[in-house]
């Protein structure tokens, strides 16, 4: 594990793929200890956990067995039983009624530096303080090398760049539709795909080959050869809108017409939603990077930027991908806050 920066935790993980779980969870081992109890994990494995472990772990053998063994190596490395980091890593439904408004992604193709994704990560301030993000960096024996921001105990493939100059970012929206049967969480579908895809097409259209389960996103994808677009995973159903778009951005919500109503979400939850929606489509389209910095420093009721008392949500990293460079940015505390971090991909 490395100190770098405000950055808490920063692991590097090189070899199989148990070898990488072990490693990470060796390296932020306190760090899933947290992540666990907040899944409600009090050092009891009860019945229920089990059991629904035990399908999880099936489902995994039969679309991942790779993100299974490699899950098993992060238990092994923390710690804690396998079963808890299934109940961390495969979520079969999450209500997302009083969802605190998160994340602001965005898409720029022609900046000074290349194809853009980036994002701004909104929580709520207990977030900030109970679940502090992880940056991982793998080199694997087999698939892409990647570098990603996530939470301690996860593999999920989303806010992930690998080095083959294929990048993405997301929001969380939910989804109300069914999906019943053997399934894969679409965050450890993404993960797959982030290790094994080169293009922003490859990753489009490979992403629902496989039943999916889980929350339900928005995704930012786009690659170093300027392809890009925005992904509405209403888990199972899989849109795409704003392909090779100039600019193009989401605010946790669904746009695409067809997927209206689907986001578990009453109307009074998704008022913010809906106002920084229109302070973006009102806001000049930004056509460098430093102008689109300037827009995610931006505070202001419904700016990306979101700081003081009484917000339902609050921005506690940054993030700001670069294909062609093959650089991710991270800035650890909001973007008016901190300097961004460069790292190599």
């Amino acid at each position: 594990m490395k100190d770098v920066g405000n950055i808490r935790c920063h692991v590097v993980c090189r070899g199989s793929v148990a070898e990488c779980g072990r490693q990470y969870g060796e390296a932020a081992r306190e760090f899933i200890a947290v992540e666990a109890a907040l899944f409600g994990y009090d050092g009891k494995v009860t019945g229920e956990m089990k059991n629904f472990a035990g399908f999880a772990a099936l489902s995994l053998k039969d679309h991942a067995p790779d993100i299974l063994e490699e899950l098993e190596g992060i238990a092994a490395g923390s710690n804690l039983p396998p079963e808890v980091l299934l109940m961390m890593n495969v979520w079969e439904s999450v209500a997302f009624a009083r969802m605190p408004d998160r994340c602001t992604t965005f898409l720029l193709r022609n900046s000074e530096r290349g194809t853009v994704v980036a994002k701004n990560n909104d929580g709520p301030e207990d977030e900030r303080k109970t679940a502090p993000f992880i940056l991982r960096e793998v080199h694997p024996d087999k698939g892409i090398p990647f570098i990603q921001v996530t939470y301690a105990g996860w593999l999920s493939g989303l806010d992930m760049m690998n080095s083959e100059g294929l990048a993405n970012t997301h929001g969380s929206v939910g989804s109300v539709l069914p999906r019943p049967g053997n399934r894969l969480d679409i965050r450890l579908q993404c993960y797959k795909l982030m290790k094994e895809c080169r293009t922003a097409e490859e990753f489009c259209r490979r992403l629902p080959e496989v039943p999916l389960t889980g929350k339900g996103f928005s995704i930012a994808v786009a690659d170093c050869r300027k392809n890009n677009a925005i992904i509405e995973a209403a888990v199972p159903q899989v849109l795409i809108r704003e392909k090779a778009a100039d600019f193009a951005f989401s605010t946790n919500l669904y746009y695409a017409p067809q997927l209206a109503g689907c986001d578990a979400r009453t109307p009074e939850s998704k008022v913010l939603n809906t106002k920084r929606k229109e302070f973006l489509e009102n806001y000049p389209a930004p056509g460098s990077l430093a102008d689109l910095q300037t827009l995610m420093r931006k505070h202001g009721e419904f700016a990306p930027c979101r700081h003081g008392k009484g917000k339902e949500s609050l921005t506690f990293w940054s993030m700001i991908a670069l294909p062609e460079e093959r650089k991710l940015l991270l800035a650890p505390d909001s973007p008016c806050k901190s300097e961004y971090i460069e790292f190599d991909v």
